[in-house]
């Protein structure tokens, strides 16, 4: 990847420096756990840590200090409790990354979500590793259709390429929804005219600006975080110069909130 945006997935000795208020759960997943693998931290919504693997390190990552494991019999785990609690609205398949499941395996979990309950996944294979794209897998999600919201998380808009062109391109024929998140990061994406880059280069490829986060406050990130001084006035001239529709939602997650919280 040309520019900064490769820093995002680089080593630094930066990451080992102790820096007061960095955390190493900062939004609080360990206290959401309601089962092993499964986290309830907003009304109507479970979030299942459907893998441990990820395609890339990203070294930002708000969980890169908790202990990633795989987790036997989850999908009937997560059945179960979704036949108990008729609450739940959506079902969130993250990680690590869920599309570095095998086929078999996710699909197991699509057929543990009753209908209609919505299924929203979040990964970043579709830029990281554009091959696990079969048509096999495109097939299962045609399956879905609008019952799938698929959430992207680029950050820079050189992530973006005629691969990942294709793939949004048929996964918007299906009816599926497709939405990105963003971490502002320093020396990345922390100017409004890269972040105005973004928002028209992912509306080219068929996705919706959803969340801009300010950086969760990971043990050995400290690196990346943008003062919110200098992110508000950032956020102010993106709003001048995008169309309302291509502004994302500037947010930060906090411990034990009901919703993210929205940055003014």
């Amino acid at each position: 990847m040309r520019g900064n945006g490769g820093k995002q997935f680089k080593f630094s000795e930066k990451e080992n420096a102790k820096v007061p208020g960095f955390k190493r759960d900062p939004v609080g997943d360990k206290e959401a756990e309601i089962e092993s693998g499964i986290l309830q931290k907003y009304k109507g919504r479970l979030l299942v840590m459907a893998s441990d693997k990820c395609a890339v390190q990203c070294r930002f990552c708000f969980r890169k200090n908790m202990q990633k494991k795989s987790i036997r019999n989850l999908p009937e785990k997560l059945h179960k409790m979704l036949k108990k609690d008729k609450s739940i609205k959506e079902v969130i398949l993250s990680g690590g990354d869920p599309l570095m499941l095998g086929n078999n395996e996710l699909q197991a979990f699509f057929r543990a979500i009753p209908k209609p309950i919505k299924i929203r996944i979040h990964s970043r294979i579709a830029t990281a590793l554009p091959s696990r794209f079969t048509p096999a897998l495109q097939r299962l999600f045609k399956q879905l259709g609008s019952r799938l919201i698929f959430v992207t998380h680029i950050n820079h808009p050189d992530e973006l390429s005629k691969k990942s062109e294709k793939i949004f391109r048929n996964l918007s024929k299906y009816g599926i929804t497709l939405l990105n998140q963003s971490v502002l990061l320093k020396d990345i994406n922390d100017n409004a005219k890269i972040l105005a880059e973004l928002s028209e280069k992912l509306f080219s490829q068929r996705i919706l600006p959803y969340y801009l986060h300010q950086l969760d406050k990971a043990q050995g990130t400290a690196h990346f975080e943008v003062p919110i001084k200098k992110a508000k006035k950032i956020f102010k001239e993106l709003k001048e110069t995008l169309p309302g529709y291509l502004v994302p939602r500037f947010v930060r997650e906090v411990k034990g909130e009901k919703s993210k919280v929205w940055i003014s």
